[in-house]
């Protein structure tokens, strides 16, 4: 018996080890539940309170709202590999979390359209980015900053928040909704903080930085950068037709980015209900293991911990979050693979567009360079 004991134990051990390795970082001790002192292990920042939702009776701004652009999050893996179900998991919820970071802004009323935004460009007056730095379905830690077009950081931070099992109860709820309520409050403290002369002029600026992206040539003089901070040194006529084609082109912007947005709704629809039983899986194997390090730490491996049923309980939690992995890998390479071609039209221009999201708008981008330095070339 002793002997048929030993290999139950040696058993869990080596599920456990494996139920580690799928984790992607250790829980840090200032996290509530039991645990082994790790020096190596990872500071966060402790878990987020819950707090309300500020919401506004009317938007930031002065045209309609501050416009926010949320970009794609970084998945937080250097070099992923496609073939890995984990970094392709991981490259949908850096999508996902951006979107769900966008509806709770839009929920606010507090500011203008809030797009999600495929990369990096001067579409919006203010463009929040960020990186998954950790997520296991029981914890979420992202490192947010939010940075408006003249180039000054309203937001900078690493925010840190816990589900709980109520959480995973209901299949409407968001189980971090706390930590972008965070994100959004914090972000209206900082509007608080500036006057409407400052937002208006932000609102100028991020018009003539996205213009001088398109046509260096024919509205970087209307700027300045000093001390990495840019400035206006003086407005285009309110008439100016090259302003007036530069208003009409990000419109045409607007709409290609509205159609994306529409594909990250399709994807948040497909891969929902696995996603979310991928993350409850990933929480109770999360929550088990650091149980089974408290045991070892109290030396008590030999009572429950070398039970048939212990070893059961670890395998069943394993193989269940590596199930949903493999689900939501399977739906997230056919969503790639099945991203529908774009069709856009400018005057009488008709452009399709293939490849994934990220690459449609790379090359809508180029498409609209070219035409604005047409049309500026064909100006008398």
């Amino acid at each position: 018996m002793r002997g048929k004991a030993g290999i139950l134990s040696l058993l869990m051990v080596v599920l456990a080890a494996l139920l580690s390795a799928g984790c992607h970082s250790a829980r840090p001790a200032s996290h509530t539940a039991p645990q082994i002192a790790d020096p190596q292990a990872p500071v966060w920042p402790p878990s987020l309170a819950p707090e309300k939702l500020a919401q506004c009776a009317q938007p930031v701004g002065v045209t309609g709202g501050l416009e926010i652009g949320v970009v794609v999050f970084d998945s937080g893996i250097d070099n992923p590999d496609e073939r890995d179900a984990r970094h392709k998991l991981r490259e949908v919820e850096a999508r996902l979390v951006a979107a769900s970071l966008r509806d709770v802004l839009t929920e606010t009323g507090c500011w203008g359209p809030s797009r999600v935004l495929p990369s990096r460009s001067q579409f919006a007056a203010l463009t929040l980015s960020g990186e998954i730095i950790h997520s296991d379905g029981r914890d979420l830690v992202v490192g947010i900053e939010a940075v408006d077009a003249s180039g000054a950081t309203w937001l900078a931070t690493t925010l840190h928040a816990a589900a709980t099992a109520s959480d995973y109860q209901s299949n409407t709820r968001e189980p971090f909704e706390t930590l972008f309520i965070a994100v959004a409050n914090q972000l209206l403290r900082a509007a608080a903080s500036r006057d409407a002369a400052e937002i208006r002029r932000l609102e100028q600026i991020a018009l003539l930085r996205y213009a001088a992206e398109l046509s260096p040539e024919g509205f970087g003089e209307y700027l300045e950068v000093i001390d990495g901070r840019t400035k206006l040194r003086r407005l285009p006529a309110d008439n100016d037709p090259m302003l007036l084609r530069i208003d009409r082109i990000r419109n045409q912007e607007a709409l290609f980015i509205d159609t994306v947005d529409e594909q990250y709704i399709d994807l948040r629809q497909q891969l929902g209900d696995t996603y979310r039983l991928w993350r409850r899986s990933s929480f109770e194997q999360a929550d088990y293991l650091d149980q089974y390090k408290a045991r070892a730490a109290r030396r008590e491996l030999e009572a429950d911990a070398g039970s048939f049923a212990a070893m059961q309980q670890v395998y069943s939690t394993f193989r269940s979050v590596r199930i949903q992995e493999q689900d939501l890998f399977e739906l997230a390479t056919g969503f790639d693979n099945e991203t529908a071609p774009t069709v856009m039209k400018s005057g009488e221009r008709v452009v399709s567009l293939s490849g994934t999201l990220e690459q449609q708008y790379a090359q809508w981008r180029s498409i609209l360079g070219q035409i604005i330095q047409l049309e500026r070339g064909l100006t008398p």
